[in-house]
C-alpha cells in the first residue's frame, strides 16, 4: 500500500497438494483470477489476486 500498488498477484500450483497452500491465501483475501502478466492459460497452475 506504502508503494501505491493496487494489487498482488499470485501464480500456485492447482493439484489436490496445493490445497493447504490455496486455503492460505483465500484466507489472507485472495481470490481466483485469470493469468497475468506473461502467464497464459494452464491447467497445472492456479492465479489468485488480492485487491489492498
Amino acid at each position: 500500500k506504502r508503494r501505491n500498488y493496487k494489487s498482488v498477484s499470485l501464480e500456485t500450483g492447482s493439484m489436490g497438494a496445493f490445497a493447504p497452500a490455496h486455503n492460505l491465501y483465500t484466507k489472507f483475501g485472495f481470490k481466483k483470477c485469470g493469468p497475468f502478466a506473461d502467464y497464459v492459460e494452464d491447467p497445472n497452475s492456479q492465479f489468485m489476486r488480492k485487491e489492498l
